[in-house]
């Protein structure tokens, strides 16, 4: 486990996150590892923000210790996880431990990405490919996140820098330089699925803090059946 960054004091929910790309078979004949980040969102000017901030990668004897060490790491930074959910182990570890809390739902973004997906998978999300030329949703978090590498920011400097350069992770770079569509790279995977779990959070809070003013613009409301019984005194 590395901690670039500590948690601060009693987090607020939603400042961290995270992304998991987990594995379920305790021995394995492939170089597969599970891969867990924790990424810090923005909460105020003058903090770090928006970067990876803890990682555990790692294949223990037993599937088990490292679900319970994503499990302590979600408590720590009060972080709920996106996870990759074609696996049933992390859920069920997570279940058996009370501790669903810390498991993001399936992420309501998905909609926008695959149209009229109808796939319902409670938590997690399944990192499939399009096909006939339409996106899937790992098309789709390839695009966010390189997006999110290139994207600029001020350094605490002030100074012109992008995303890529709070990476810290070594590991994780080496695997961003060398990712092709059909290898194994499960730190990239868990990265994504933090990028994707941040634009899912923000979208929601776009839609939240958006101005109540449906009342007045859906026909619906307007007809004089609504304007009649109005306790509202305007004359119409």
């Amino acid at each position: 486990i590395v901690l670039w960054e500590e948690p601060i004091n009693d987090p607020p929910y939603g400042l961290y996150i995270a992304g998991c790309d987990p594995y379920d078979q305790d021995k394995s004949g492939t170089d597969s590892l599970g891969s867990f980040f924790v990424y810090k969102r923005m909460i105020h000017n003058g903090t770090t923000y928006n970067l990876p901030v803890a990682e555990y990668t790692a294949r223990p004897n037993r599937a088990d210790d490292f679900y319970e060490n994503c499990r302590k790491l979600c408590i720590y930074y009060n972080a709920k996880c996106l996870y990759e959910n074609q696996l049933k182990g992390l859920k069920a570890y997570f279940e058996m431990k009370n501790s669903l809390h810390y498991l993001a739902q399936q992420p309501g973004i998905i909609r926008d990405i695959v149209k009229d997906s109808k796939v319902q998978r409670g938590y997690g999300i399944h990192m499939n490919r399009g096909s006939g030329g339409a996106s899937g949703i790992k098309d789709q978090c390839e695009i966010y996140l390189r997006q999110w590498l290139y994207e600029e920011r001020n350094d605490v400097n002030g100074e012109k820098i992008l995303n890529l350069h709070t990476v810290k992770s070594i590991p994780l770079l080496k695997e961003l330089i060398s990712y092709d569509r059909e290898g194994n790279f499960d730190r990239v995977i868990a990265m994504m699925l933090c990028i994707l779990q941040s634009k899912e959070m923000h979208k929601i809070h776009l839609e939240q803090a958006m101005p109540q003013t449906w009342l007045d613009s859906d026909p619906f409301f307007q007809k004089k059946l609504f304007k009649k019984n109005t306790t509202n005194k305007i004359n119409y």
